[in-house]
């Protein structure tokens, strides 16, 4: 049986290999593996999405999923979804291409990012189909902000004239730059006794309810990481060994601010971290860090 595509340059329907045959099918999986890359194409006339297996991976769905261009939009960001939407209606209505990065949630909170490449078709004066390929460029993201990170926290983290402003910026970055949209930050109190809850982004609140204060001496990931100074990734939370609650939250990272406190983010799938946002978020942790102590400076040469 020939398997039918949703595509067409002209009238005849185009096909590719049956399944018996492998070797379409070897050499098409191996061109996207190589190139690091999906395919997909759009039926102007059907409405009819194709993806590749692999495009499937790269937007963690299911291969067997047959997706709508609905459901396509559903898997960006919020603040992404119109936009999709209108490249794909300026490309079929006017035949212009179009490439565009965009943030993946899925069922996840933390971003990936995706970039996809349309290449429009037309015949008759009427776009026919729309083909394209999908990368995920999450790690090229991750480096172009801590670049950002760098140059507009370090900016803002300059003015700040209290521990309580330094938290508020960092957290802003975590949720903002680097996607962490349930963060917390928490800051060592005058005794070092008690790691105090200073800011909790609106999004953490509403999924993990207030955040606690930690005792510096507790069995939380939180308390640990301040002890030892090591970061930690906690890819499920119902490993976790202690008596807080974190709501909707099923795994977390862990990062310290130096001496001064440890920042931590959430999100509601498991093993949603990896080593990029570790090294990212100890980043930030590390130029509140340096806010804090150069905070600390400022006010013991003021009182001398």
């Amino acid at each position: 049986m020939v398997e039918t595509l949703p595509w067409n340059r002209t009238n005849e329907t185009r096909t590719i290999p049956p399944e018996s045959d492998h070797r379409y099918h070897e050499l098409l999986a191996s061109l996207q593996r190589l190139a690091g890359i999906g395919l997909w194409s759009y039926n102007a006339s059907t409405d009819g999405l194709w993806w590749s297996d692999r495009t499937k991976r790269i937007h963690g769905m299911d291969p067997d999923q047959t997706p709508t261009l609905s459901d396509v939009a559903d898997q960006y960001t919020e603040r992404d979804q119109d936009k999709v939407i209108e490249r794909f209606s300026d490309a079929v209505e006017n035949v212009k291409p179009f490439t565009i990065d965009v943030g993946l949630t899925g069922e996840r909170t933390t971003e990936r990012s995706i970039r996809l490449h349309c290449d429009p078709q037309e015949e008759d004066g009427e776009t026919v189909v729309l083909y394209g390929v999908v990368r995920d460029v999450t790690d090229v993201k991750r480096r172009e902000q801590r670049i950002e990170i760098l140059r507009r926290t370090s900016q803002q983290l300059r003015g700040a004239s209290s521990k309580e402003d330094v938290a508020e910026i960092i957290a802003d970055a975590a949720k903002n730059i680097l996607g962490l949209v349930n963060t917390t930050v928490r800051l060592v109190d005058e005794n070092r006794s008690t790691l105090q809850t200073i800011e909790a982004t609106e999004e953490c609140v509403e999924r993990a309810g207030d955040r606690p204060n930690y005792p510096v001496d507790e069995e939380t990931p939180a308390a640990r990481t301040y002890r030892t100074g090591e970061s930690e990734i906690h890819a499920n939370h119902e490993n976790t060994v202690d008596d807080h609650s974190r709501g909707e939250l099923q795994s977390g990272l862990y990062v310290p601010i130096g001496n001064h406190g440890v920042l931590s983010a959430g999100d509601v799938v498991v093993d949603a971290f990896r080593e990029h946002d570790l090294e990212a978020a100890s980043l930030l942790g590390q130029l509140g860090a340096e806010a804090i102590t150069r905070i600390g400076w400022v006010k013991r040469s003021r009182a001398i």
